[in-house]
């Protein structure tokens, strides 16, 4: 049995930013992880993105991490809508993002976009504040966050006269994103993922090596698959290969549903949604054969992504209908998320459960750069409670 004064399970950007904090500050650490990146899982050959798919130009805490490579235009997106009928191809529409057709929306466009820039002010306010103080803390003292961090989204669409407008784009567009109904969600979820309408965006490259130089020695490839508390207040932790760990801090940088499974008490937490999807090359239908996404009415849970080396992204929810878009394929990779998100509901989790156990994940905020900055935050609650204890 090996002991180390603190350990960091997970390899995420949360863990990846708590060990860089430490790291910082001069504090020693062990981060056990499988693998590194999290979400952020990359094709064998580093050239595309699997989990987080894009990131916009405010991402200034992960950005010196990654190089962009493609603007991430609306513009490139073709729409379908309706249903195919074995008589007409007229029941089902095809169409681009700015055609004809978005002139009568133009003014629920107009009332959205004013919300998006006043969300976004809201939001880049709390990032600043974020590396000392919680997300929950600072998002329940801002009246207009907190409510639309617990509003759901179809109450906001109403509310804003936008049911046109998502019924013919934006809807297409969020599944595509978060794999569910876009009315189900929280506006703040809503709002926080239609950012890149006004904020620059693009595909990127993640050079996580340049991020964990700095404590590459004190990673441990290896899988935690048990939690244990001993008397004396430390954690034990066995792992896959049979190696047996204890520490005196835990920093579980987990998806809440793993934690959970190590918590004395586990915590209510938001549903889950759950996404398949294939990397191929192939013969894509001649209809859906356009320059870069393809987005389907959501009862069809479906989003095809043509990427820049001509490969492509199928996206799918419950049914696998891969043999509707493409006459041919090779699979490069298939794989499943179970779950992929967990954006169902408004639940806070307790990010420091017992005095020496820490929560690292983004279940209160979710994207690249919130699960970053919180990682930080969370080595920072550790450090005052080092220096707490030594005074």
């Amino acid at each position: 049995m090996e002991y180390f004064k603190i350990i960091i399970v997970g390899g995420g950007l949360n863990g990846l930013g708590c060990a860089k904090r430490l790291k910082e500050n001069g504090v020693e650490f062990k981060l056990i992880t499988e693998d590194i990146g999290g979400r952020i899982k990359i094709s064998s050959d580093g050239e595309t993105n699997y989990g987080a798919y894009y990131i916009t130009a405010d991402c200034h805490n992960i950005m010196p991490y990654v190089e962009k490579v493609n603007i991430v235009h609306f513009a490139k997106a073709h729409f379908h809508k309706g249903k195919e009928c074995k008589k007409c191809e007229e029941c089902k529409e095809h169409y681009h993002a700015y055609s004809l057709r978005m002139l009568k929306h133009i003014p629920a466009g107009i009332r959205l976009l004013i919300e998006l820039f006043k969300f976004r002010r809201h939001h880049q306010k709390v990032r600043k504040q974020a590396l000392n103080v919680s997300y929950q803390e600072l998002i329940e003292a801002d009246p207009y966050l907190r409510n639309y961090y617990h509003q759901k989204a179809g109450d906001f669409i109403k509310e804003l006269g936008l049911e046109s407008l998502t019924n013919e784009y934006l809807e297409q567009f969020l599944w595509a994103a978060y794999f569910t109904d876009p009315r189900d969600v929280s506006t703040a979820i809503f709002l926080g993922v239609l950012m890149t309408l006004i904020v620059p965006s693009y595909s990127f490259k993640f050079y996580f090596e340049k991020l964990v130089a700095p404590f590459k020695d004190w990673i441990i490839l290896d899988s935690v698959i048990k939690v244990m508390r001993s008397g004396d207040w430390k954690f034990r932790l066995e792992t896959k290969s049979g190696k047996i760990y204890e520490c005196d801090i835990l920093v579980l940088a987990t998806p809440m549903d793993i934690a959970n499974r190590w918590l004395a008490k586990p915590q209510k937490i938001k549903g889950g949604i759950n996404v398949n999807y294939y990397h191929l090359r192939g013969k894509i239908k001649k209809e859906y054969d356009v320059a870069w996404y393809n987005f389907f009415p959501i009862e069809e849970e479906t989003v095809i992504s043509r990427e820049s080396n001509g490969t492509y992204l199928y996206f799918y929810g419950q049914k696998d209908n891969i043999a509707k878009y493409f006459e041919s394929w090779e699979i490069i990779y298939k794989d499943e998320w179970r779950p992929a998100l967990f954006f169902l509901g408004d639940e806070y989790v307790n990010e420091n459960p017992e005095s020496n156990l820490f929560l690292a994940n983004d279940h209160n905020v979710p994207s690249t750069e919130d699960a970053f900055i919180n990682g930080q935050y969370i080595a920072n609650l550790i450090l005052k409670s080092i220096t707490k204890v030594g005074s």
